[in-house]
């Protein structure tokens, strides 16, 4: 995930048989704080309706994400950053079995440089996955499958410029 612009308010967007796409960016506060948020879309629907085979025509299939990022600059040395993802796929094939994908997450950073020779990344984030795979149609053989995945993490990575050659890298990461 990149910065986002945080002199002025600008974007990009596209829109095509089957997905879209946008990309938002821009400061908050200016020349401290910036975003940059990105969002895409299907709507393939109209096109599995088309195909002559009643278990293509009457499946259904969709898909989001977006993605945002927020970066602040403390100081010279120090700078926070803000990263949320969110997605979700859904399919159903011939109007019976269904999968349904999402994932959430959120991780907060903190970049401290030390000197120009060292420089830490400290994070602590959160983690969402969740899965769903169904079917209802006969109500004989119905049937429901679900998980999820939680967790936070916490991560501390340092690098040391030893020379222009080598440098030294270390860390703690607990899941």
């Amino acid at each position: 995930t990149k910065d986002g612009n945080d002199k002025k308010i600008s974007g990009t967007g596209g829109i095509g048989l089957l997905t879209s796409k946008f990309t938002l960016e821009g400061p908050l506060i200016k020349d401290k704080t910036s975003f940059i948020l990105g969002a895409r879309t299907t709507y393939s629907n109209w096109i599995l309706k088309a195909i002559p085979n009643s278990a293509y025509s009457n499946s259904r299939a969709s898909f989001y994400d977006a993605n945002i990022h927020i970066s602040h600059t403390i100081n010279s040395k120090n700078n926070l950053y803000l990263t949320g993802y969110l997605s979700s796929d859904n399919f159903r094939f011939n109007m019976d079995t269904t999968y349904k994908y999402g994932n959430k997450n959120a991780i907060l950073k903190w970049k401290h440089i030390f000197n120009n020779k060292f420089y830490g990344l400290i994070s602590a984030g959160i983690d969402h996955y969740q899965y769903n795979v169904s079917s209802n149609s006969n109500p004989v053989n119905s049937y429901k499958l679900t998980y999820d995945i939680n967790q936070t993490n916490f991560k501390a990575d340092f690098n040391y410029r030893v020379n222009n050659k080598q440098s030294l890298n270390f860390g703690l990461n607990a899941i």
